[in-house]
């Protein structure tokens, strides 16, 4: 059952408020199915490392929470409900193209082309600056990069890593401005694109939605 990228937008919005107006016994169901789906549908390395970046997130969070004086059941209600919204958006990344995001936005929510592409492009550009990264700490290992040491010799050892890495990332960046000018870019890059419709998935998706939105009326 696949849904349009409209769907998963509206889904997603609405994860972050219902993580304020649900119990916490609902929002732990809805993290344990965010981790259930985002799992089923990419489970590679950068998945993986981005769920324990966002676990190790959330502990920090707890804990200075906890060092500034906030009861234990608060600082995990927070960290809960902060690690399920960002889980929204992993999901959402995860199973909808980049292109199809931007084109929602632009068609259906009425965002400016300019805003839409700069935040997709920001998403595009964040597995791309990893793998740049990796790249060019295999490159400075194999000319005798070492980051051993004490917290201060290993973070001046990274000077070596983050100057190519923002060199190539500028490139990229000019490149792109480059192409961008000689396809015209512009107001109707997206418009050019099939609007994708919307399925019965969709609707059902959309209607427990709604029902789950007005749990403080029915309530």
């Amino acid at each position: 059952m696949r849904i349009s990228a409209f769907t998963q937008i509206i889904v997603t919005v609405a994860v972050t408020a219902w993580v304020f107006i649900l119990p916490v016994k609902a929002v732990a169901t809805i993290l344990v199915f965010e981790l259930a789906l985002l799992l089923s549908i990419k489970r590679d390395r950068m998945t993986m490392a981005a769920i324990g970046g966002l676990a190790v997130f959330t502990g920090l969070m707890i804990l200075f929470q906890l060092l500034f004086g906030s009861p234990l059941e608060v600082a995990l209600t927070g960290g809960l409900r902060m690690l399920v919204m960002t889980m929204a958006f992993l999901c959402m990344l995860a199973a909808t193209r980049i292109q199809d995001i931007a084109q929602t936005l632009v068609d259906r929510f009425h965002l400016p082309c300019e805003y839409a592409f700069m935040l997709t492009t920001a998403l595009r550009f964040v597995p791309n600056f990893l793998a740049d990264s990796e790249i060019t700490l295999d490159a400075q290992s194999c000319r005798g990069y070492s980051n051993r040491g004490n917290c201060v010799k290993r973070l001046l050892s990274y000077v070596v890593v983050i100057r190519p890495l923002v060199m190539r990332a500028v490139a990229k960046s000019e490149t792109l401005a480059l192409s961008m000018e000689l396809k015209g870019f512009g107001s109707n890059t997206y418009k050019n694109m099939p609007r994708e419709p919307l399925g019965a998935a969709d609707f059902i998706v959309l209607g427990l939605v709604v029902v789950l939105s007005a749990y403080p009326f029915w309530k």
